[in-house]
């Protein structure tokens, strides 16, 4: 029975989850937070109540949590939210958004192909 039970889980495995995708936090920030931070944090100025993400100052009083519950629920009134981003792509978006403050922490761009 024991056997059999095994079994009837490992079948549930065999569907393929598809392949791998590399998260990057620049990538997810210009296409979900830079119509209104820039793509340089700083923030548009026609977009009023704009945070400056780049302000070493402001940032370190953030933690990390904070980000992530102000990205998922938004900062309203102008701020939208993101619910639907996962944990991991979470975590790298306000990894990218600590380095906008921090240019030690800037990785180089990738290497040409």
């Amino acid at each position: 029975m024991l056997f059999a039970g095994l079994m009837g889980l490992a079948g549930g495995c065999k569907e393929p989850t598809g392949p791998e995708r590399e998260i990057s936090g620049a990538k997810i920030f210009a296409q979900n937070c830079a119509r209104c931070h820039g793509l340089d944090g700083k923030g548009l100025p026609e977009v009023a109540g704009v945070r400056d993400l780049t302000d070493p100052g402001f940032m370190s009083t953030i933690s990390d949590e904070r980000m992530r519950r102000s990205i998922r629920g938004g900062r309203p009134p102008t701020m939208p939210s993101f619910p639907h981003f996962s944990e991991p792509t979470l975590k790298v978006l306000v990894a990218y958004v600590r380095t906008l403050s921090q240019p030690e922490l800037q990785l180089p761009p990738p290497p040409g192909p």
